[in-house]
This record gives structure tokens, C-alpha cells and sequence, in this order.
């Protein structure tokens, strides 16, 4: 209490100030990790192509998938948009992390952009996974497989969403556990 008696002390300045969570940091670096992912994805399969890794219709791995012009048509144009993706997230990316703090505004809505573009691919991804997976019904390691990638990825957006939207509420606990 003050000198009056009616109005309470102010608060220290340092405890006053509240810890501001950055988690620009932490969307950008979800999103770097699915560039990275992605480009050493193309780069197997490139090595793989290069080797002369040859399928078997017995392999419940490598299983050998006949599609038709419409479908590698399809992929083909899959393709091309999955391989934009990485360069446009690497570059949001490297914006946002470079960008003076001072710039939070513009830090977020350049992560924002990165995770929209990590969306994006994912969404290419499942849709060329389709083709393949449509083309060869039997193909149960590869359903098994690529539905639990694709759960893991669900749950890495959305838990890199929660992060910018902000706050400590329900959620970022688990965004702090699996970060």
C-alpha cells in the first residue's frame, strides 16, 4: 500500500513484463524439417532410379505399380507441384527467421506462410500416394504405411498452427512436448 493507505504499490517493472512466446521458431522449424524431408525423398528416389532398383510383384515393399497415361499423367503434374514446394518453404522460412524480432507482424505472417505451403505439399503428397494406391488396391504395407505418415503429419501442422495462433491454454503443453 502507498503512503495514502487507498492505493496499492506498482509492481517492479521486471515483473511486470510478461514473457512473450515466440513460436515463430518453432512453426518455421517444422516446416524447414519437411523441406528437408522432401528434397532427401527426391533424392532417394533419383539414386533409386540412377541404381536400377528393379521391383518385384511379390514384394510387399516395393510392390510393381502399372499406371495408366491418365494416372502417370496425374503424377506427373503431382510431381512438379511437390518439387515448388520445398523452395518456396525454405524461403519463408529463412525470411522469418532472419527478420529482426521488432518485426513480429511480418515474422508471423511469413511462418504462417511456410506452414501453408508445408500444408500444401502434404495435400500433393496424399493425393499422388492416391494414385498409387488406387492403381494397385492390394497394396496393404503401402495403406498401413503412408496412412500413419500421414496422421504424423496432421498432427505436426496442426500443432505448429496452435503455436502461432498463441497462448498457454489447452495445447501448447503438447506442442512444448513434441517441439
Amino acid at each position: 500500500m502507498s503512503m495514502d493507505g487507498k492505493t496499492p504499490d506498482l509492481l517492479p517493472l521486471s515483473a511486470a513484463k510478461k514473457k512473450i512466446r515466440d513460436a515463430v521458431p518453432l512453426a518455421c522449424g517444422w516446416a524447414l524439417l519437411d523441406a528437408f524431408a522432401t528434397v532427401c525423398g527426391v533424392a532417394s528416389g533419383y539414386i533409386a532410379e540412377y541404381i536400377h532398383v528393379s521391383c518385384s510383384q511379390s514384394s510387399f515393399i516395393l510392390p510393381c505399380i502399372e499406371l495408366t497415361d491418365e494416372e502417370a499423367a496425374r503424377l506427373i503434374a503431382l510431381c512438379v507441384g511437390i518439387l515448388c514446394c520445398p523452395p518456396s518453404q525454405a524461403a519463408a522460412v529463412a525470411l522469418a527467421l532472419l527478420l529482426p524480432c521488432q518485426r513480429r507482424r511480418a515474422r508471423r505472417t511469413l511462418a504462417y506462410l511456410a506452414l501453408v505451403v508445408t500444408v500444401l505439399f502434404h495435400c500433393l503428397f496424399a493425393s499422388a500416394v492416391w494414385v498409387f494406391l488406387t492403381a494397385d488396391p492390394g497394396y496393404i504395407f503401402g495403406r498401413i504405411y503412408f496412412t500413419a505418415g500421414f496422421c504424423f503429419f496432421v498432427v505436426g501442422d496442426l500443432l505448429s498452427f496452435r503455436a502461432l495462433l498463441g497462448g498457454d491454454g489447452w495445447g501448447m503443453k503438447y506442442v512444448a512436448y513434441f517441439f
